[in-house]
């Protein structure tokens, strides 16, 4: 089994950073192969230039690193985003991330008025927000984040079987003790 981490964020400092250490640990303990694609680290450009959009039509890119990773999430099993909630949302480096990497041809292809999903060789996800909010008010704001992202982005991949949960202060140490101990 392999599984890949997509960490967004830049503060060294963070819940997120401490998660994606956490999880580490955790997969050494298990003996899993692992990648973890550090999106600031890499110098990823969330925007598109005019040109790839132009690719981005027939499901194309210039980017090497777009290349990079599309090779990492073919060869993988497992995803796991782990990104601060901002706005009640991703943060524009991983939503750069979703449109540049997760491209028609690669991530999915359309068929009849439907999509259908192709990264069905990643059998399980993990999406972990953190932030201040609770989960009452995610609730309240109709979980935009397993709307948009789990059903929205990776459900349309093919990827089935993904969790979602937000890690805050209320909620931290119950999170930790069930998936990152």
């Amino acid at each position: 089994m392999k599984s890949t981490i997509i960490l967004s964020t830049t503060n060294n400092n963070s819940l997120s950073k401490e998660i994606v250490e956490s999880l580490v640990s955790k997969l050494n303990r298990n003996n899993v192969n692992y990648e973890i694609i550090d999106l600031y680290k890499d110098n990823f450009n969330p925007v598109m230039s005019q040109n790839q959009e132009k690719l981005y039509e027939n499901g194309d890119t210039d980017c090497d690193l777009v290349k990079k990773y599309q090779d990492i999430l073919k060869n993988t099993d497992e995803i796991i985003l782990v990104f601060p909630l901002w706005f009640n949302n991703v943060p524009a480096i991983l939503k750069g991330f979703f449109d540049k990497v997760l491209l028609k041809g690669f991530a999915f292809k359309e068929e009849s008025n439907d999509t259908i999903g192709l990264l069905t060789n990643i059998k399980s996800g993990l999406v972990i927000s953190t932030s201040e909010s609770s989960d009452n008010y995610l609730k309240e704001m109709g979980n935009p984040i397993e709307t948009v992202v789990v059903r929205g982005t990776l459900g349309v991949c093919g990827i089935e079987n993904v969790e979602y949960i937000n890690v805050n202060s209320e909620n931290k140490s119950i999170h930790f003790e069930k998936y990152f101990k």
